[in-house]
């Protein structure tokens, strides 16, 4: 039988394999919505160029600058359907195959017939994805959110004297902050789908899994959190509850079979200084070095309205027993 980290491996690529297509098609029509306003944008740029100094009033008034503003909000409202759509087919297809994967998994380990959920109950268990929980809100803000930032941004590129070429950059920048959004709730959306399913399928099973473990993509992308998450079991009851766009899976804790996992702990204290110092940063890594905190003490929660507590890695002021730099009085 596979060990548990190389089922790890093989579940997280074919998570990566289905998230990865998701990502191309949002990607793809994004990148069709962007082409489409592209000409409006020239014609706004081109009355711009030929007026001297011109000022945020004076553009806010040019019909070209309204039709542009217009035209993403409009586009932008159209591409949050298709991104809902996405959303509930990805959940979808995630939980179909974390049930495939619980499946596997217990017949590896000797379970011929593991008990099994149907797919559509699983979906309805799932708040974050019923009709008036805070992603679909979040959704639906999309449109007005980013065409404000995109029209901000474009009247201050002109109030600060910025160039056609630039003022055109800068266009693409902002622009594609929509689509970075999109994408982190695509793939979280998916990815969390994934792991209550794969988690409903081991309660329908507690019979032979007593469990779950943590399972981190441990190279040099891991964050420290999910790093030290890695290899440490946790009952049925508790969901895995990661961070945005986290690539973790978990695999189940099944009756009378050795585990071999290396604790994610142990793996990092097995890297050298330079590779950790990376990792953690300059200032966290002196502090550790220092035996300013314990690893697990970097271990953090904060609340999400979508997904509820999630996990994070501490800042150094927090370990430190310190307020944020940035908090106000």
């Amino acid at each position: 039988m596979p060990t548990p980290t190389e089922l790890a491996t093989q579940f997280r690529n074919a998570v990566n394999r289905q998230d990865a297509l998701a990502l191309g098609r949002l990607a793809r029509t994004y990148s069709q919505l962007y082409a489409r306003m592209k000409d409006k944008l020239d014609a706004l740029l081109l009355v711009i160029s030929n007026m001297e100094e011109p000022t945020k009033g004076q553009v806010f008034r040019l019909a070209q600058y309204q039709n542009l503003i217009r035209s993403i909000e409009s586009e932008l409202t159209k591409y949050s359907g298709f991104v809902e759509m996405e959303i509930k087919a990805n959940a979808q297809a995630s939980i179909d195959l974390a049930v495939k994967q619980t499946a596997a998994y217990l017949k590896a380990a000797g379970y011929a017939l593991p008990k099994s959920l149907p797919t559509n109950a699983i979906y309805s268990m799932l708040g974050f994805l019923q009709e008036d929980s805070p992603l679909w809100k979040r959704i639906g803000e999309l449109a007005g959110t980013h065409a404000q930032k995109v029209a901000d941004s474009l009247l201050e590129g002109i109030a600060l004297g910025y160039n056609p070429a630039k003022t055109a950059k800068m266009f693409e920048s902002v622009m594609g902050g929509g689509l970075t959004d999109a994408m982190r709730m695509s793939r979280t959306s998916q990815l969390y789908a994934n792991r209550e399913a794969a988690r409903a399928s081991y309660a329908a099973n507690a019979d032979v899994v007593i469990g779950w473990m943590w399972n981190a993509s441990m190279d040099g992308d891991v964050c420290m959190a999910c790093a030290i998450e890695n290899g440490t079991i946790h009952e049925i009851d508790e969901p895995m509850d990661s961070h945005y766009n986290c690539r973790c899976v978990s695999t189940p804790v099944v009756k009378g079979y050795e585990y071999d996992n290396q604790k994610g702990e142990d793996w990092f204290k097995g890297l050298s200084e330079s590779e950790q110092e990376k990792m953690m940063g300059k200032q966290t890594f002196d502090v550790w070095k220092a035996g300013g905190f314990e690893l697990k003490d970097m271990l953090g929660r904060r609340h999400d309205d979508v997904y509820g507590e999630m996990l994070q890695t501490k800042p150094l002021w927090d370990l430190l027993g310190g307020e944020p730099p940035y908090k106000t009085k």
